[in-house]
This record gives structure tokens, C-alpha cells and sequence, in this order.
């Protein structure tokens, strides 16, 4: 495994300026969080005010944080820019999973505009693991849309594998055009997976991907549900609760924008 310098935490003992103006800005942000954010945050509102990670402020462990945020809201600024919780997330277990030597490489089904995608295929690169993103870069195939609504048929569709590849680049990345799970006959699947992203909304698409991808997993891999709590996508609900009911694993939730639950499977 390649040894990565910059994942060590950048700690100043030193008297600077920077650190007194630092300190000063710090007294005053936790006061207006615990004097208006303990306000607002009791009302259900679609914003919260929230303290970011002492590891990243205080102990500037997210050295790469401004390049990730930058793929994190390219093209998704509204959607993305707000849910700092899931970035954090993201990169802290991409990181613990190869730092626990986790075996396998990374896939996604449901990139749409590549913006989680990107954070992965900077660990990819780092880790010399390969990142394979499935997707009609399209918007939904009809064969998988469950209602006739209007607003999910057209959901997605402001995107192209173009687009997608401009952001996260090719360097250890794959890309697997087309509808899950014929897709797989395109490539060759990894042996083993690490982590497994599946953020593709609907009922079909995202059992498909359980049934493909959860045997496939390292022990100790990590598979990441998004929208399972939402509240938007029942169907993504209902296909992880079916896939685990005979499962010795169960979804742990995140209190992300849009409702991520996580497995993490057994070392053994």
C-alpha cells in the first residue's frame, strides 16, 4: 500500500498572529452557534447552524478539503453546497477504510454529475485502488422509473459521461456506460470491493446493486445507501430493508441532507 504523506495532522505549537486571529474568530463563531444556531435549530427549518469537525479546524487534518469541496459542488453548488456533513463523512471513512488496509477497489452506481465520485477518485489515486462508475449518465432508463411522475422521468437528466469525466478525470477510473446490471458484462468487475456507493433513488436499480455488489465485498469493505431515510425515494428504502432482512449486517443512519445509511461488513 502506498504510504500517503499528507493524511497526518497539521498541529502549530508556534505563537503566530494567524493563530490569535484564528482563536479570536473561533470565541466568536461558537458563541453565535450556541446563542442563534440553539434558536434556529430547535424550529424545523431547512438549514441548521453546526460546528464543523474539531479535526478539520483545529487540527487542519483535511489538508486536500479545498480541492474536494471544489469537485464536491461543481454543477451541484445548491444541492452539495450545504451538505458538509456527507463530504466529512465521505472522506473520513475512504480514508479509514485503505488506512485499515481494507482490500478492493471502489464503485459507484449513480454518479450523476461525478461530485462524490471525485472525492473517490482522489483516494483512488492515492491508494492506487481503481474507482468503477456506473450510470446512463442520462438521467433514470425507463425500465427502472416506478410511477409515472413527471418529476422523477426527468430527474437527473441535466448530465452527460462527458461532463462526469471532465470533473473526475480518468486516472485510475472506469467508466461503465449504459443500464445496471447488464452494464457489468461491459468490464471486468473487481475481484473485491472496498466500498461500495449506491446512490441510484429507486427500488430496482438499488436491489440490483446490493445483489451484485454484497458478495463482492472485503471484509471490512463499506457500503454507503444514500437517500434510504430521505423520505423523497421509498423505493431505495424498501429494496435495503429487503436485502437485509436476511442479513447479519443492518443499515447504521447518517444525519446527512438526504438520509445515508451505512454497513460496514465484518473483518472476519
Amino acid at each position: 500500500m502506498a504510504k500517503v504523506a499528507d493524511t497526518a495532522p497539521v498541529v502549530s505549537t508556534g505563537f503566530t498572529l494567524n493563530k490569535v486571529v484564528r482563536r479570536g474568530f473561533q470565541k466568536i463563531a461558537m458563541y453565535g452557534i450556541g446563542t442563534f444556531g440553539s434558536l434556529l435549530n430547535a424550529f424545523r427549518v431547512p438549514i441548521v447552524i453546526d460546528h464543523r469537525p474539531d479535526s478539520f479546524y483545529e487540527f487542519g487534518f483535511f489538508p486536500r478539503f479545498r480541492k474536494l469541496y471544489g469537485g464536491w459542488i461543481k454543477g451541484n453548488r445548491q444541492n452539495n453546497g450545504g451538505d458538509l456533513t456527507r463530504l466529512f463523512f465521505l472522506i473520513l471513512n475512504t480514508r479509514q477504510i485503505f488506512e485499515d488496509g481494507v482490500p478492493g477497489d471502489i464503485v459507484e452506481l449513480g454518479v450523476y454529475k461525478g461530485n462524490s465520485a471525485a472525492v473517490f477518485a482522489d483516494f483512488a489515486r492515492r491508494y492506487d485502488r481503481r474507482l468503477f462508475l456506473f450510470d446512463t449518465f442520462a438521467g433514470f432508463d425507463d425500465r427502472d422509473i416506478e410511477t409515472s411522475s413527471k418529476r422523477v422521468s426527468r430527474a437527473f437528466q441535466d448530465t452527460s459521461l462527458e461532463g462526469v469525466r471532465a470533473l473526475v478525470g480518468d486516472e485510475n477510473v472506469t467508466y461503465v456506460q449504459g443500464f445496471f446490471p447488464e452494464s457489468c458484462e461491459r468490464t471486468t468487475m473487481p475481484d473485491e470491493v472496498a466500498i461500495a456507493h449506491i446512490d441510484c433513488d429507486l427500488h430496482d436499480p438499488m436491489k440490483a446493486a446490493l445483489e451484485r455488489f454484497y458478495p463482492s465485498m472485503a471484509p471490512g469493505g463499506l457500503i454507503i445507501l444514500h437517500d434510504y431515510s430521505s423520505g423523497y425515494w421509498p423505493g431505495a428504502t424498501k429494496a435495503v430493508d429487503e436485502f437485509f432482512a436476511d442479513k447479519p449486517e443492518r443499515p447504521i443512519l447518517m444525519p446527512d441532507k438526504s438520509g445515508t445509511a451505512i454497513v460496514r461488513m465484518p473483518m472476519r
